[in-house]
């Protein structure tokens, strides 16, 4: 998958949260968006820079963009076939 953007939702499900918590991370200024008549869409380069973060804080660890990459695939995958 090379969304450049992710959904609200999609975001949701790398975060482990609510498309709504992502909408209010979003308007607080902790995830960077862009507003389109649709909803907010996160670009990738943000998407990854915010699982970078999470990865740290909750495992402890470094990951590279890479990896971080493809496990947004993975994720976003796994939920859309869920759907």
């Amino acid at each position: 998958m090379v969304d450049e953007f992710l959904s609200t939702r999609q975001m949701g499900w790398v975060l482990d949260r609510s498309a709504n918590a992502v909408r209010t991370m979003i308007r607080q200024g902790e995830i960077q968006s862009v507003r389109l008549p649709a909803g907010f869409r996160v670009p990738r380069a943000e998407a990854v820079r915010v699982a970078r973060q999470r990865v740290k804080t909750e495992a402890g660890r470094k990951v590279s963009d890479r990896e971080l990459e493809r496990l947004i695939d993975e994720v976003i995958s796994t939920n859309e076939h869920r759907t």
